[in-house]
């Protein structure tokens, strides 16, 4: 996937201001506006809209932010880039065509079924778009801002776990010292807390639900079960399951924001879930399991839809279930 230009940046948010701006209620599935030189395509529109606060949106496109995204960087190889806007609410990150395509042509029907839940756990998706000119082609969406909730530009994050429930590679170097340092500035109320980051393996090595009810885990884990299987079933694999633990000013809880101790909360969410499993995907699969030191499909991020929906529940069930 190509870098986006500066320039593709600043006309996507012109354009989606100009698209947003449109004060009545548009009807079409999918919408396009065209500048002199350029044609965004945004689509399912009308459902989209329903999800959004117009003016909000519009406000928050005046400006983005490319250098805080950076801090919560997991390690990653990442292909997409990705910028705030300048108040935290929302994320515009760039996609490939081919999840784009798949967003349009399938993935779509099961999105909108997720999210008819008000408790969902997907990071929630306000729009996607493609932008055009005679030379390019990129492909955007538009989200929910899980670090908002934290009151992100008033509050401290203190951890951040991505956790896909693979073994192989999903591991922080020098975890458990980071942990231990972490742990005693908790202890002493130190002002600065440093970021820890970790993946599955490190997740198991603390006891990060201890403070949740039996009531809250089971609730957990039914969401977390229901919303994988229906992923599944759209034939999705390689999202995440988001954990951000920080200091809040404000206790006041969002529809995701759960209330620990100490003014600690944690914010839960599933992100990255537009990866069908393609033909581009079982290549990587077979590669890495024939070639990957053979690994058994259990060892590797990249398997099948249901054997990813599988592995995914049995990994948060021995944290959730007793």
């Amino acid at each position: 996937m190509d870098k986006v230009k500066k320039t593709s940046w600043e006309k996507i948010t012109s354009l989606l201001q100009q698209l947003y701006s449109v004060e009545q209620q548009i009807q079409e599935q999918h919408v396009t506006i065209q500048s002199s030189t350029q044609l965004l395509v945004s689509l399912f529109h009308a459902q989209f809209r329903q999800l959004i606060d117009r003016e909000d949106i519009i406000d928050s496109l005046l400006q983005l932010d490319f250098e805080t995204p950076q801090l919560f960087n997991m390690g990653r190889n990442l292909q997409s880039e990705f910028a705030f806007t300048l108040n935290h609410k929302y994320i515009l990150k760039v996609v490939s065509g081919t999840q784009y395509r798949y967003f349009k042509n399938t993935f779509h029907q099961y999105y909108f079924k997720i999210i008819a839940n008000k408790n969902c756990l997907l990071a929630r998706t306000f729009g996607i778009y493609k932008l055009e000119d005679r030379e390019n082609k990129s492909y955007f969406v538009l989200m929910e801002n899980l670090f908002y909730e934290h009151k992100l530009q008033n509050s401290q994050i203190i951890s951040i776990y991505d956790l896909k429930g693979a073994q192989s590679s999903r591991i922080t170097k020098n975890f458990d010292e980071q942990f231990q340092q972490q742990q005693q500035l908790l202890q002493t109320k130190a002002q600065t807390i440093p970021l820890l980051k970790g993946k599955d393996e490190d997740f198991k090595k603390i006891r990060f639900f201890q403070d949740f009810s039996n009531e809250k885990k089971l609730d957990l884990m039914n969401q977390i079960k229901q919303e994988s299987d229906i992923l599944a079933e759209a034939n999705t694999m390689d999202y995440s399951l988001m954990i951000i633990t920080g200091y809040i000013n404000q206790c006041q809880q969002g529809n995701r924001l759960i209330k620990l101790s100490n003014n600690v909360g944690t914010i839960i969410g599933i992100i990255d879930y537009y990866q069908e499993y393609n033909s581009t995907k079982k290549l990587e699969n077979k590669f890495k399991t024939w070639f990957g030191m053979h690994k058994p499909d259990q060892q590797i991020s990249c398997v099948d839809s249901d054997t990813y929906r599988k592995r995914f529940q049995i990994y948060f069930q021995q944290f959730l279930q007793d």
